[in-house]
């Protein structure tokens, strides 16, 4: 742990190495539907998770190459381990934003998993991914943070659950989140507004989905060693006591209202450069 910086040590990589999270993916890369492509791009790739799956689905994988993009250098150094040093797939230390520069040549399709809401000028970078794009290339991606992620039956354990983090930090440690600390939102957009952006970009949508998956305890135990999603709902406060409060708070919540799982939805969007 010593060795590790703030951004591994808070990283995103347990909750993605979940069963239910890996049955998400493969369901998205079905849909993505890009297994006779010849040049792929991973974008925001990690620690391998997708890039394992588009590897196992191509067709002709020994003509093909896939760009696996990330800016995390240990992720990239973990996805090699995962993929066995796969010869076709071509690891670049990269922010995605800056993508016109990390991938040089044009490709047949772009993935990018979960992670679209995180970018704040969306217009500008699905202009640059269609600008790398060959014609009638594949865009896929899916984010769980968009307007409509939360399903109705939901919200009453996520407000139960965000409150009894707020009493147990200024019980157990005389905190209270700090409002001036919290990062400024980021835009979440409903599946239409996807369609719209997409549309004036240059984009023809072929396939948009919201699905519900339930979300085990697990799913929401590590998602709180996450430091973006600590920095959200608990702003200001030290990394190591949002985890433990979010957590100790969960496992409350869980046995109240006696739950194996809460729903969440999943917007998936499958488009075409035109």
């Amino acid at each position: 742990m010593a060795n590790q910086t703030e951004s591994e040590q808070y990283a995103f990589n347990a909750f993605a190495n979940l069963p239910f999270y890996g049955s998400i993916n493969s369901e998205f890369i079905e849909l993505a539907n890009i297994y006779d492509k010849k040049s792929i791009v991973d974008l925001g790739c990690g620690t391998g998770n997708i890039t394992k799956l588009i590897l196992q689905k191509l067709q002709i994988a020994k003509d093909s190459v896939i760009y696996a993009v990330d800016s995390s250098k240990s992720a990239l150094v973990t996805a090699a381990q995962e993929v066995e040093n796969n010869s076709i797939v071509k690891f670049i230390h990269s922010e995605v934003q800056n993508l016109t520069d990390a991938v040089k040549e044009k490709a047949d399709a772009m993935i990018y998993c979960n992670s679209i809401h995180y970018v704040p000028d969306k217009d500008k970078l699905l202009s640059e991914i269609r600008n790398k794009l060959n014609t009638n290339g594949v865009l896929a991606f899916n984010s769980s943070f968009y307007e409509g992620s939360h399903p109705e039956e939901s919200l009453d354990f996520y407000k139960k659950w965000m409150f009894r983090s707020f009493r147990l930090l200024k019980k157990d440690h005389d905190l209270k989140p700090d409002k001036s600390a919290k990062v400024s939102s980021r835009e979440q957009l409903t599946p239409e507004d996807y369609i719209v952006l997409l549309e004036k970009i240059g984009y023809k949508v072929e396939y948009i989905k919201a699905k519900s998956y339930q979300v085990p305890i697990d799913g929401f135990h590590y998602i709180s060693e996450f430091k973006d999603w600590i920095e959200g709902v608990l702003p200001g406060v030290p990394l190591e006591i949002g985890k433990s409060t979010l957590q100790k708070a969960l496992k409350e919540i869980f046995n109240e209202m006696k739950l194996a799982t809460v729903p969440r939805n999943w917007l998936s969007v499958r488009a075409v450069k035109v």
